[in-house]
């Protein structure tokens, strides 16, 4: 693979793993948001309405800078994968109008009310207008997640081999291809666990200072209630999409678990190093159990990579893929466990005596989004070797990565503008962190006291 190539891999991956901080957080707090209103509509109790308007000032941060960070991705696609835009152009032509058009539109107008419009419209229209950012949000992530899910399992189109271009036929089967369902539900599932989890760890902060104790302590219900059901439902979720990887796309399992020879009674790796020389793997097994998981059965054969992808060119990285997944369940589980204790300890009243639990809810914020990064990473490195995955149904014989980046491209092009895009991203994280924390300073309730520097009040 020559150097532009890497370089235009390397500058993708910065500007999407930057960019997918963002809209994760967005999803989950419309959630919330939408909950909050509904019980403030409900109830009338003003502590709902003033969690909405807190979580209201954080998705505005969050929602400008998940705009900016967007901005380059097309432009990407365009200057660096000419290759993959020529070929698929009109699947993701249609797919990025739709987004902008629709979801993106009815998400950023509305938007706009629950920012200015909340003194100025009545509560059954300012609880519609989160109901449509809620429902913009997801549209938006359906449309881009169904565009990325057709590049692993291609359906609703047709390949013209005269021209190399694929070209849509069904832009409902193209959207429904065999892995849009199960990845939507997953990432989403996900996206609301790491939006609760913020509010969540927030709340605990606010309860180690002593501050706000009533809106805090019911912030942290709702969040965390919100972000357990999530985290409770991925496993689950997760499981199913290791089946619809099985099925689909198995090499792709196969690297995950870091199997090279087909066999019956496979072991399951809990934790492991692979060993690609000797094509092995060195860890904690499980006997039997990757076998019983894809079948229930011990008798189940999973192939292996020898098997499926002889040629080691048609693998992805092996080792990449099964450290990223393990550390996507490792992520998890210990998120579940925060969130069990620290919503017991909560309901029966002692958690705000725990300081030091605090302080762990606390530290444990940026865990969810390392969760969705390994898991966003495991899915797309498993893809490899290949941008869009071949379908013999079609005739289409695929297109590797290596042969979708732009003919001729200057690799000093590249790196200049990876060195220029890095510069805007941690422009963009230092308005993120200086403004954050600004936005929880000033507290949940209007009027409320500042929250100090530092110390406890």
């Amino acid at each position: 693979m020559d150097l532009a190539t890497i370089l235009s891999r390397i500058q993708y991956g910065v500007s999407l793993g930057t960019h997918f901080i963002f809209p994760p957080t967005t999803l989950g707090l419309s959630l919330f948001i939408l909950l909050a209103e509904s019980f403030y509509l409900k109830t009338k109790k003003d502590v709902y309405r003033d969690l909405s308007s807190f979580a209201v000032r954080i998705l505005t941060l969050v929602f400008a800078l998940g705009v900016a960070t967007g901005l380059t991705l097309p432009v990407t696609l365009g200057t660096n994968w000419a290759q993959f835009s020529k070929i698929s152009g009109s699947v993701f032509g249609v797919q990025l109008a739709v987004e902008a058009v629709v979801a993106f539109t009815l998400e950023s107008v509305f938007i706009g009310v629950l920012i200015f419009g909340r003194k100025k419209v009545k509560p059954g229209l300012y609880w519609l207008s989160t109901l449509l950012v809620f429902l913009g949000s997801h549209f938006s992530a359906f449309i881009i997640i169904a565009a990325n899910s057709w590049m692993q399992t291609p359906a609703g189109v047709v390949f013209d081999p005269t021209t190399g271009k694929l070209v849509m036929d069904n832009w409902l089967a193209m959207n429904f291809n065999p892995s849009t369902l199960l990845r939507f539900t997953h990432t989403i599932a996900a996206s609301w666990l790491v939006g609760c989890f913020l509010l969540f760890g927030i709340a605990a902060w606010f309860m180690y200072k002593g501050r706000e104790t009533v809106a805090a302590n019911k912030m942290m219900s709702l969040a965390g209630v919100v972000a357990l059901v999530s985290a409770l439902a991925l496993p689950i979720l997760g499981h199913a999409s290791v089946l619809e990887i099985e099925k689909y796309q198995p090499i792709k399992g196969a690297a995950m678990e870091g199997v090279y020879k087909s066999t019956t009674d496979a072991p399951l790796y809990a934790l492991g190093w692979v060993d690609e020389k000797d094509q092995k793997v060195i860890g904690i097994p499980l006997p039997g159990m990757l076998s019983f998981f894809y079948d229930f059965s011990f008798d189940y054969r999973v192939r292996g990579l020898d098997e499926l992808a002889p040629n080691p060119a048609d693998r992805p990285p092996v080792q990449s893929e099964f450290q990223t997944f393990r550390l996507m369940v490792l992520v998890g589980s210990i998120l579940i466990v925060v969130l069990i204790l620290g919503l017991y300890f909560h309901r029966k009243g002692t958690l705000t005596r725990k300081k030091k639990s605090l302080l762990t809810i606390v530290a444990c914020i940026p865990l969810p989004y390392i969760g969705v990064e390994t898991g966003w990473i495991t899915a797309e490195i498993g893809r490899q070797p290949w941008t869009i995955y071949p379908d013999p149904a079609i005739g289409f014989p695929g297109l590797r990565t290596a042969d979708a980046v732009t003919q001729g491209l200057n690799p000093s092009y590249v790196l200049f503008s990876l060195i220029f895009f890095s510069l805007v991203y941690i422009v963009i994280f230092v308005v993120f962190f200086r403004f954050l924390p600004t936005i929880i300073k000033k507290g949940i309730t209007p009027g409320a006291e500042p929250l100090p520097e530092g110390g406890e009040k």
